[in-house]
């Protein structure tokens, strides 16, 4: 299997879109895979590495440089030549290898919300998306939520989409939530406009005022920082909102451990790994209503509010605490692994592969 991607995690970013070496490792456990990362409005030299346990050549390709498209596309055709199959991800991949379309049977992966979404990734795309169209072109396109699926099948033939979903990693052991005085919440992304945490701390505030001792935590960094810290002391919060910036898997394990609830008032997602993993940690989780999410969040494990206010969503916080209809912590988080565990799409993975490889009279015995 060759992998092109022009999202993978590296030395200096090595948090950067986990799930694409989850989907990486999950193809691994049947096939040998090497992984070209095209490094986009990146100059320097080619980098040859393994990454948990997968080599990874990693190419710069600026359209700025000339010269690097052509050392680029050159790695490109030396690697597919001795490939069974080409799995992209995410739509930038694809547009790169556009032209290499028919050397080999071709899968395609979205993850990409501005596929999803084109109206909140900004001007310039929104007048491009009609870019999409070339998702007709691989031999298979699958998207990671039933949402992304259906957006999927606008441009691509509804015969060569599927849904397969991130690969969700998780402790090997699920404890039972604190559930003590303070009723502590969990976030777990981005400080971005679209994952919304400054309606986060208005919820904390409204939980307060309901006469709630509470506090959040949220692991992840972004550019709104200091307008979330700001909020959290004008709504007089400032001490129950924790940020602890980006933080590794483990330590996101522990936060989950901790937490009693996952509280995330996204706008928007094409699936929510971090979601999935809080089920799979046992703990329910409540969100906005829009996205891939719907997929895995049902009243039994948490709730997905539509209404984009703190009180809406402090209540479905006192509501999930209180449900006595919830699933235990053990049997939240089976359910989710069974779906999403890494074996889970390891042989979804291979049984894609072998049926592009097939339908296309494949060289090899997969």
């Amino acid at each position: 299997m060759l992998v092109v991607s022009t999202w993978y995690p590296s030395a200096e970013r090595p948090g950067e879109t986990p799930f694409v070496p989850r989907h990486v490792r999950a193809a691994a456990r049947h096939h040998e895979v090497r992984v070209l990362h095209l490094r986009l409005l990146r100059s320097g030299p080619a980098v040859q590495e393994e990454w948990d346990g997968v080599p990874v050549l990693r190419l710069p390709f600026d359209p700025r440089h000339p010269a690097t498209l052509l050392r680029a596309y050159a790695a490109l055709g030396r690697h597919l030549a001795g490939a069974d199959v080409l799995h992209t991800t995410p739509f930038s991949a694809a547009l790169v290898c556009l032209p290499l379309a028919g050397r080999r049977p071709w899968v395609h992966t979205e993850h990409w919300n501005g596929v999803l979404t084109p109206e909140q990734n900004g001007p310039v795309w929104r007048r491009l998306a009609g870019l999409r169209r070339i998702l007709r072109v691989p031999d298979r396109v699958t998207g990671v939520s039933t949402m992304m699926c259906e957006v999927l099948r606008r441009f691509a033939p509804a015969d060569r989409v599927e849904r397969i979903g991130n690969v969700v990693d998780h402790a090997e052991h699920v404890t039972a939530p604190p559930r003590a005085s303070t009723l502590e919440l969990v976030a777990v992304g981005a400080l971005r406009e679209i994952k919304d945490p400054l309606l986060a701390v208005g919820a904390v505030a409204w939980l307060r005022d309901a006469g709630h001792d509470v506090r959040l935590t949220w692991c992840g960094s972004g550019g709104l920082e200091q307008r979330v810290r700001d909020r959290a002391r004008e709504l007089g919060v400032g001490d129950r909102v924790r940020l602890l910036g980006g933080v590794g898997a483990e330590e996101v394990q522990r936060r989950l451990a901790a937490a009693d609830v996952f509280l995330l008032p996204t706008r928007s997602e094409t699936f929510c790994v971090a979601a999935a993993e809080a089920l799979a940690a046992g703990r329910p989780v409540v969100m906005g209503a829009l996205g891939g999410q719907r997929d895995f969040v049902h009243p039994g494990n948490g709730r997905l509010v539509a209404e984009r206010t703190p009180e809406a969503f402090g209540r479905a916080v006192l509501d999930v605490v209180a449900d006595p209809g919830l699933l235990g912590p053990e049997a939240m988080a089976a359910e989710i692994r069974s779906v999403y565990g890494s074996e889970r799409i390891a042989d979804d993975l291979d049984r894609l592969y072998r049926s592009v490889h097939a339908g296309r009279g494949g060289r090899h015995r997969l």
